[in-house]
């Protein structure tokens, strides 16, 4: 029972990326840019909400179970965070 509690922890839910949006109006509409790289796939650009993925990290989680636009394992490889505002900017997640 412990593992499945652990398990819904760590989803996060990701959709696929809006490119009518740069980066910064994705932001202030409360998403981050994503990249996931893989081996044997190409990167997909999708897009988190920034409060589920910082509540995640925040909690310890550098590995995620994906769901949305594209599902599986997940591991945090790069958090880009804004010097100042130590608000993040964007994310490079690596499929496992």
């Amino acid at each position: 029972m412990a593992k499945q509690h652990q398990a819904k922890q760590n989803d996060l839910k990701v959709t696929e990326r809006d490119n009518t949006l740069n980066p910064r109006q994705l932001r202030a509409a409360g998403f981050i840019p994503v990249t996931l790289y893989g081996k044997n796939r190409e990167s997909v650009q999708i897009q988190a909400k920034i409060h589920e993925l910082t509540q995640l990290i925040m909690h310890g989680s550098q590995h995620f179970q994906l769901s949305g636009f594209v599902s599986g394992p997940a591991k945090l490889r790069q958090l880009q965070v804004d010097p100042v505002s130590q608000q993040p900017i964007s994310a490079q997640l690596l499929s496992v």
